[in-house]
């Protein structure tokens, strides 16, 4: 396959890539090759309104299903309706303190406002062929940092796993190992591919 790769006589980055990996492989740098191989993560995507986990679930301290209410019941977490921001923001519609919170609370009052929901950007997606379902994950013990990161230290939440078939069947490895005859089934690909 790498003969092919290499037939043409226009450089690419993806020959060069090969290359290097082929010379990682041959001297041992395991590590080196997933490095070059791994596909880089996804930046945050622009969202409607400012929104600050760190301010949300860190300084106030609630809980990612405070406004995910659907990770522990169903297979999506689901996002807050206008509704639940509302609850709070109604009380909370400035920060004089932080006159660059108070500004996002404004933008966030103004949105309310309207009574259109808030089109929030997904920041976490697995591909359409993969059956993915918050509930499952959350009663066999894994927390949502597991997979999403601190995001009680991110004013901007963005992408800190690959969520890649590699990365989630090294995760169901170890789960495996934890409880073999229970937990066998976790690396058949039914499980998440139906």
């Amino acid at each position: 396959m790498l003969g092919l790769c290499l037939n043409s006589s226009r450089p690419s980055f993806r020959r060069v890539k090969l290359l290097i990996a082929a010379a990682l492989l041959a001297t041992g740098s395991a590590g080196g090759l997933l490095a070059l191989l791994a596909d880089p993560l996804p930046p945050a995507p622009a969202q409607p309104i400012p929104f600050s986990h760190r301010v949300h679930a860190g300084e106030v301290g609630l809980g990612c299903t405070a406004c995910h209410a659907y990770a522990e019941r169903g297979p999506v977490a689901g996002l807050p309706s206008l509704a639940r921001c509302q609850g709070c923001h109604r009380f909370i519609k400035d920060d004089p303190e932080r006159p660059a919170i108070g500004a996002e609370l404004r933008q966030l009052t103004a949105q309310l406002a309207t009574g259109q929901p808030i089109a929030w950007a997904r920041v976490h997606q697995v591909p359409d062929h993969v059956y993915f379902h918050h509930q499952r994950h959350l009663r066999a013990g894994l927390a949502c940092r597991d997979c999403h990161g601190d995001v009680a230290a991110m004013d901007v939440v963005t992408q800190v796993a690959p969520l890649s078939m590699g990365w989630c069947v090294e995760c169901h490895r170890r789960k495996q190992v934890e409880a073999p005859a229970e937990r066998a089934h976790l690396t058949e690909c039914i499980t998440c591919h139906k």
